[in-house]
């Protein structure tokens, strides 16, 4: 019985089973379905996608196609001017070559060797100018003042010469008391002229002295003694037509080379902007107006020397490299002259001077004096007194030359290569000088101007090319002004 029922239980199991195969499958079957259907849309949003991304990726590359041919045109528009600046790079780095091998090949050399062992440098200007003058002049290589034309003779000139060239040497010494030791001295060819009754001046330069001085240089202080500009006039302005005599001499300059001696002390508020304090002693050349027989000079028979100071201010700066500095400047001179027919006559003088940068390309320099007796300085064309018979009581009085004058100079240097300048002088010996005296046939210069205009290139750090343009005008006493233009060329290798 037990086993019947056990065989019955099996059988009822399995036919329960086989029952439930179908439903199995039936369950089977509706899923698969629903996984083919979820696959199908999910393989449709796929290809929607990579529709888009086909798309997209269309875009992308005609925009790259545009890109590269904007591109194209870009390099096509700026290939020419791309070459030039690298043209002109590599001529700057061949000229920065040319100098390095030249300075190799210059320590390469047997050096001249100095008595002291210590370093000198040779350096140098010829100066080739070439000149026309519409108008009779003082000199005709460097005239400073225009003179009458007298009828019948030349009103004009014309000429070359190399008489400005120059050579300069510089040496270096040992330190001499914790300071810096060094001598410089610079000579032209502008000495000897010859001069015939005819006024023709021999082209053929001696040598000359121009400037010479020996400097000790500590960090705040400079003791100098030499053969140079005055204190007081420490700025000229920028010609290579006028080399020999700075220009606007006899127009304002108060520029005449004289032994000094003389201290400098800088008083420095940041490492760019300082105070300078100068003094020291001037032994002024006698002017070229005066004629005597003395062999010294009226200051050197005073048997004192002159006396100068200048306080200045001064804050460096530079543009592109070059350098702007703003500088001001007061000074003051005071000498006593003695001459053998008169009382000693006091020569005294105020100064101004100044260096302002202006806007970008543009810079103003310039100087200006008040004083008397400056003739041996170069002021009141050229006198230092003036000697006549006095009116009133009809003997010979002589009057210390009272005077005023300057010059300003405007620069454009658009680069290191090229600057134009145009400046104006005036010396002016007033007309109050000469009153009251008989005056001799030849009227006294009272008064002298000059308007000057150059341009100045250089395609290369050692050649100059420089035309310059001088408009002087000269008054005496009486009358109307005496005119010259003077055109000059100039070219010049520096070395």
């Amino acid at each position: 019985m037990e086993r019947s029922t056990g065989r019955l239980s099996a059988w009822l199991a399995f036919i329960l089973i086989l029952a439930s195969i179908p439903a199995v499958a039936d369950d089977t079957s509706s899923s698969d379905a629903q996984k083919i259907s979820t696959i199908e849309t999910r393989l449709n949003d796929l290809s929607q996608a990579l529709s888009q991304t086909q798309k997209m990726l269309e875009e992308s590359r005609a925009e790259i196609q545009t890109l590269h041919s904007q591109l194209d045109a870009l390099r096509g528009e700026k290939a020419e001017s791309a070459a030039q600046a690298l043209n002109q790079n590599l001529e700057a780095l061949r000229e920065q070559q040319d100098a390095m091998q030249a300075e190799i090949k210059q320590h390469d050399q047997t050096k001249v060797e100095t008595f002291s062992k210590y370093p000198l440098r040779l350096s140098g200007l010829i100066l080739f100018n070439a000149f026309s003058n519409a108008g009779v002049v003082d000199d005709t290589q460097l005239p400073s003042v225009a003179r009458p034309r007298v009828p019948g003779a030349s009103h004009g000139s014309s000429g070359a010469d190399l008489r400005q060239t120059l050579l300069a040497l510089d040496a270096s010494g040992p330190r001499i008391w914790g300071a810096r030791s060094s001598a410089d001295v610079s000579v032209d060819f502008f000495g000897g002229a010859e001069t015939n009754s005819y006024g023709y001046t021999s082209s053929a330069g001696v040598v000359r002295m121009r400037q010479s001085w020996v400097s000790l240089d500590w960090y705040r202080t400079t003791a100098q003694a030499g053969y140079t500009v005055p204190l007081i006039s420490p700025l000229s302005p920028t010609s290579y037509a006028t080399v020999a005599q700075p220009g606007m001499a006899g127009s304002g300059n108060l520029w005449t080379w004289s032994p000094q001696l003389r201290v400098e002390q800088r008083i420095p508020f940041t490492e760019q902007r300082r105070i300078g304090l100068e003094g020291g002693f001037i032994d002024p050349p006698a002017s070229s107006y005066y004629a005597s027989d003395q062999l010294d000079s009226p200051v050197e028979a005073s048997r004192h020397p002159g006396y100068e100071g200048r306080v200045s201010y001064a804050a460096d700066g530079s543009r592109s490299g070059v350098p702007r500095p703003f500088v001001l400047g007061i000074g003051g001179y005071s000498a006593h002259q003695f001459y053998s027919h008169t009382p000693e006559i006091h020569s005294w003088a105020l100064t101004g001077d100044w260096q302002v940068p202006l806007y970008k390309w543009f810079s103003l320099s310039g100087e200006a004096y008040r004083g008397r007796a400056l003739g041996g300085l170069g002021g009141g064309t050229y006198k230092d007194i003036f000697t006549a018979i006095d009116s009133a009581t009809g003997l010979n009085r002589t009057t210390g030359v009272a005077t005023a004058g300057g010059w300003s100079q405007l620069k454009f240097g658009l680069s290191s290569t090229f600057q134009a300048n145009a400046a104006f002088g005036l010396d002016d010996a007033f007309s109050s000088n000469f009153d009251g005296f008989n005056l001799p046939t030849t009227l006294p210069t009272t008064r002298n101007t000059s308007v000057v205009g150059n341009l100045i290139y250089r395609p290369k750090s050692y050649l100059i090319l420089s035309p310059e343009y001088r408009h002087i005008r000269t008054w005496p006493y009486n009358g109307s002004a005496y005119v010259a233009n003077i055109f000059t060329i100039t070219a010049g290798y520096e070395f």
